[in-house]
This record gives C-alpha cells, sequence and structure tokens, in this order.
C-alpha cells in the first residue's frame, strides 16, 4: 500500500539536535517510498544500498573525518511495542524519539531492534554493523507525525571505514525477520557447536559462592552425572581464601592450595565421571592483594567498592599477561575451557583518559590472542561470555553465551534466552545458573526449569543435600530436556506475543511440536502433521487445548512436576477447545496411536 501521507519534517525535536550537522535523504527506490520508509544520513562518501529480499535493504556508507549519523523514518500505525534484545530490555513499550540514547560497543549490548505490530508482524527491523566502534542509538515515536525514528550515531571510527545498515519493511513474522536479522549480523550462523557447549551445566556460584573448594566439587560429580549435566564450572572463589565477595585476589590466577591442593587431579576426577571443568576468570580485574600488582601492569581505573582495579588492555605487556596467565591455566589444570567474565569493565568510559585508542578495539585483540594461545596448544577451550558483552564482533570468540545474572527469575531467564538465540541463530544460549528457595515447592522448581526449556539449562543448587521433592522435579525436567534436546534447541523456534514476555513458546522438527505456556493462554495443535506434541505448563492453571483439525484419537500421557505418570489414556479430541488436566509444572505428551509410543520419561 502506497503511504500518501505527508512526508516526515527532515528534522524533529529531541534533546541537542538543533546543534547536529544537517543529513541529506538516502535514496532506497520507489518500493521503500511506497513503504513509507526513508534514510538520511550526515554527508559521506559514495553510498551502496541494495535491495537484499523484497522489503529488506543493506545500505552501506564510508565513515568521515565526522561522526556518522543516521535517521531512520517509518509510518507507525498498528504499532505495539519496540522490541531489543536483552533480559533486562523493556519488551512492552513505544518510547518517546526524545527519550534518552543507549550507547552501545562490542562489549555492551547489541544496535539491533524491531517495531512490532500487531499478530507479531514487523513493522520495522534494523541493526547496524559497525564492528567495535562506539554507537549511540536513540529511538522513540516522533510525536510531530506518529512515525517511528531510530537515531544511530556512530563515533571512534576511522575515516574510510565501512558500516552496514539493515532495513527490514516486509512486514514479516517476528519470529522469522529477527533471526533473519540476527543472521545478517553475525555473517551467518557462526562455527560449528564446540562439543560441551551444549551440554547442561551444574555451576558453583550460588550454592557455594566464595566458599568453594575442591571436595566440595568432588561430592556433587556423582549425582550431577547421574542427572546428565556435562560440564562443571568451578565459579569465583578457587583462587582464594577469602569469602568477603570481591575481587581483591584477582589477577594471578591461581589456585588456593588450601581450597584445591591438586587442580589438575580435580578435572580428571570429573572427566573420568564424564563431566568437563571450566574456570571462572574475572578477566579485567586486578586486586589489591593480588601478587601481580608489583608486575608493573597498566589499569584504567580503580573499583575501589570491589576491592579492586580494570587492567588497561591497550598495553602490550598487560595483555601478553592476561593471555599467558589464562593459557596456562588451562593448559597446565587440563581444563576444558574459561567462564570469561566482566567483559564489559573494560569498555567502561573513564574521564580524561590520555589515550585516543580505543579499549573496546583492544579486548577485541586480547580475545582474539587468548583463543590463539590456548589453541596453539591444541586445546578447542569451552569459552563462556555473558550479557551484555554477546555483539558478534566480541561473541564470534565465545562457544556459548548466558544470559545476565537473574538469581530466582525465572521470567528474566525465559526473556533472555529467547532474545539471544533470536539475535544470534546457530550460538548455544545457556541459562543463569537456575537456583531455588530450600522450601520452594516441585511445582516451583519445574516453572524454573520449563522457562529455560529451549536454552541449555545451568542449575545452581546443592545436588547432594535436596529434598525429594524438588530432586524429583530436577530429573524429570532433566530427562525431558536430553530427551528432546534436539528439537528444543534446533527446531524452529516460534515464541509468542513479545511485548507480553513471550507466554507461549514453541520449537519443532519435522514430526515434534513442543510449546510451553507461561500464563494462562490457549495452546493452539498444528495443523500440519505431527507424531508427537508436548505441553508443558509453567501456569497455575490447565491448559486449554485448541484443535483446529478434525476430530482425532491420540494417546494421552501427563506428568506431574515430580515426573509421576498421573494420566495414560486413549482421548478422543473434538475439533474445538478441550481442557487437559495437566498439573502445574506438569507435562502432557499427545501421540499417534498408530505411532510408536514416545521415549520414556
Amino acid at each position: 500500500m502506497t503511504d500518501t501521507r505527508s512526508p516526515a519534517p527532515a528534522s524533529f525535536w529531541v534533546p541537542g539536535r538543533d546543534t547536529a550537522p544537517p543529513q541529506e535523504p538516502v535514496p532506497l527506490g520507489t518500493t521503500a517510498t511506497a513503504r513509507g520508509l526513508r534514510l538520511q544520513a550526515t554527508g559521506t562518501g559514495p553510498v551502496r544500498a541494495a535491495e537484499l529480499a523484497d522489503g529488506v535493504w543493506e545500505v552501506a556508507f564510508r565513515t568521515g573525518p565526522a561522526p556518522l549519523e543516521l535517521t531512520v523514518l517509518v509510518p507507525a500505525a498498528d504499532a505495539v511495542t519496540w522490541w531489543h534484545p536483552g533480559s533486562t530490555a523493556p519488551h512492552a513499550t513505544i518510547p518517546p524519539s526524545w527519550g534518552e540514547p543507549a550507547d552501545t560497543t562490542a562489549l555492551t549490548g547489541l544496535p539491533f531492534g524491531a517495531l512490532l505490530r500487531r499478530q507479531d508482524r514487523t513493522g520495522l527491523v534494523y541493526a547496524l554493523d559497525a564492528g567495535s566502534h562506539r554507537t549511540s542509538v536513540r529511538a522513540g515515536l516522533v510525536e510531530e507525525s506518529a512515525d517511528f525514528a531510530v537515531m544511530v550515531t556512530v563515533r571512534e571510527a576511522e575515516p574510510g571505514e565501512e558500516v552496514r545498515l539493515l532495513l527490514d519493511v516486509s512486514g514479516r513474522p517476528f519470529a522469522t525477520a529477527v533471526p533473519d536479522t540476527g543472521r545478517w549480523l553475525q555473517r551467518g550462523d557462526g562455527p560449528p557447536v564446540t562439543p560441551g557447549a551444549e551440554d547442561a551445566v551444574l555451576c558453583t556460584w550460588y550454592f557455594a559462592h566464595q566458599d568453594v573448594t575442591a571436595a566440595a566439587v568432588l561430592a556433587q560429580a556423582d549425582r550431577a552425572a547421574a542427572l546428565g549435566f556435562g560440564v562443571v564450572i568451578v565459579d569465583d572463589g578457587w583462587q582464594t581464601m577469602s569469602l568477603a565477595r570481591g575481587y581483591g585476589s584477582c589477577g594471578d590466577w591461581e589456585a588456593a592450595t588450601e581450597k584445591f591442593p591438586d587442580p589438575a587431579g580435580l578435572i580428571a576426577e570429573l572427566r573420568a565421571r564424564g563431566l568437563r571443568t571450566m574456570w571462572w576468570v574475572g578477566t579485567p580485574f586486578l586486586g589489591h592483594h593480588a601478587e601481580a600488582r608489583t608486575a608493573n601492569l597498566a589499569t584504567r581505573y580503580d573499583e575501589g567498592e570491589l576491592d579492586a582495579a580494570v587492567l588497561d588492555p591497550r598495553d602490550d605487556a598487560t595483555r601478553h599477561y592476561l593471555v599467558r596467565r589464562i593459557r596456562d591455566l588451562v593448559v597446565e589444570t587440563g581444563a576444558d575451557g574459561v567462564k570469561l567474565d566482566f567483559l564489559e569493565r573494560f569498555a567502561t568510559p573513564v574521564p580524561d583518559d590520555p589515550s585516543p585508542h580505543s579499549p573496546v578495539a583492544a579486548t577485541v585483540r586480547l580475545l582474539a590472542e587468548i583463543t590463539d594461545a590456548v589453541a596453539a596448544a591444541g586445546i578447542r577451550p569451552l569459552i563462556e561470555f555473558r550479557e551484555p558483552y554477546v555483539h558478534p564482533a566480541v561473541g564470534r570468540f565465545a562457544t556459548m553465551l548466558r544470559v545476565g545474572d537473574c538469581p530466582l527469575s525465572a521470567t528474566q531467564n525465559r526473556v533472555g534466552i529467547v532474545d539471544l538465540r533470536l539475535a544470534r541463530p546457530g550460538t548455544p544460549i545457556h541459562s543463569d545458573p537456575i537456583m531455588w528457595a530450600s522450601d520452594d515447592s516441585a511445582e516451583r522448581v519445574a516453572h524454573h526449569l520449563v522457562n529455560a526449556l529451549f536454552g541449555v539449562p545451568q542449575v545452581s543448587v546443592d545436588l547432594v543435600g535436596l529434598d525429594d521433592a524438588p530432586a524429583d522435579a530436577l530429573a524429570f525436567w532433566m530427562r525431558v530436556w536430553r530427551t528432546y534436546r534436539d528439537t528444543l534447541l534446533h527446531g524452529e523456534l516460534l515464541p509468542e506475543r513479545p511485548d507480553l514476555l513471550y507466554p507461549l513458546i514453541a520449537a519443532h522438527d519435522e514430526d515434534r511440536h513442543i510449546v510451553a505456556r507461561y500464563a494462562p493462554h490457549a495452546v493452539t495443535l498444528p495443523k500440519r502433521p505431527w507424531r508427537e506434541v508436548l505441553i508443558a505448563n509453567a501456569d497455575d492453571s490447565a491448559p486449554l487445548v485448541v484443535n483446529d483439525s478434525f476430530p482425532m484419537s491420540v494417546r494421552l500421557e501427563i506428568w506431574d512436576a515430580r515426573g509421576r505418570l498421573v494420566h495414560r489414556s486413549l482421548a478422543e479430541l473434538s475439533s474445538g477447545p478441550s481442557v487437559l488436566p495437566v498439573p502445574s509444572g506438569g507435562l502432557a505428551r499427545l501421540s499417534h496411536p498408530d505411532h510408536e509410543p514416545g521415549p520414556r520419561l
């Protein structure tokens, strides 16, 4: 449909905009005009624009001596929300164009967003590939015209560098258009999955904090292996005798011998039980009590409340020290990898920084040097990054990405997993370690695990100290996840209503459909042929199942939150709605009677 409204004003009010350099229209052709898409940019060199598919453009700019500034405008008719990825990002708002801009670097966030319309259709999807350069984005509704604007400023780029912009006004569904944009941003699906990167993880942090010992880790090993965990992350505390929760001991990266007298021996014992091991490393910190403070390492600024300073990756000697210590930690202990934590601290702006060079670009170089050094030792390591440093410019060095810290927040875990899977397709996405209160019910434990069902579960509880009910819930949902892992992680992901924090999420492959409900919403059975449908119930109401096809007979099995089979029958589903008596935290499996029964759970 042709947009017959008068064009938006060439400029509109935002704080400080009257001092900005003028922008000129960038022609995209008649198709863009018909769909109301307009693009403006500050004067640059030649601009290359190509329509990659119907309603999808890639525009390439060359930077000049001044920051590159871009403005994208689209009609906001039927708009519901402005989506951008992240477990803490607001998902149910349309911000004003004069709102505060968000700064993004390769270590903090993604310049990526979508204006969503009703029924999960997209009005605009945009992404910017500016490498490791700092990007400021102000996105919001233009009051004067009811247009939606995305205003981008790219800073710190050298003249002549290429910046790519993707604009999608195809109107495709959210679940299709957004991951396609993620693939464009990271230039494909990424490298093959590293062995172990999609294995469930037992992390020591929430149940042990810094009071972690080799004995405590080994005590979990047999139970972890029996439950199907494949990786153990030995988190903060292995390098210090302090329990003060600070980072004063960071920087030496040697085990506290009183706690870990034989780190290589521990890792060998875990490996004998089928468990890989990763060490936590607080990468940027040089603790005030670390021996490495005598090594004349360069620092950028002091984190006084954390009892540590932040190293300067622009200094060659400092960077080489970190590379050597992390390589030796992996090689000498026989570890399978490292959790490189707090990388975003390298990107913190520092007033009156004397160096003109970007610490973000230097961190990218540091990560390349770490991976090269470990690879030179013949090791293909597991490397975990977490939000907010998930940008492809640095995320390409990670074998897994993890939702940011959200202890006991099942909803935040769910949102973060889905957002990262959409924004970084092909990369294993892990939950923040799942924990629960000691008196939580089996149903609540099941809710936590179902909220992480479409990612790789990390768990942080004392496995050997669990009461029977939560232990049963953990064991059952770990079996479900392992049994259906291929569909959950590699089937087509179909999240619904991002503006409602994904109350329904499904994944399907050729003949299996798995759906989880997190609110009292109806579940619609797929119309295409299917062999199995699984419905995970993380709400306190029984699911209303809608069958839009012809009446059918199904084999129906229902388990409660503890994995106890509470119903088995041949059921008749009418064409229309049916209520399945699935307990809160439980699971229903529907299968065709003329097929073999599903796997034992």
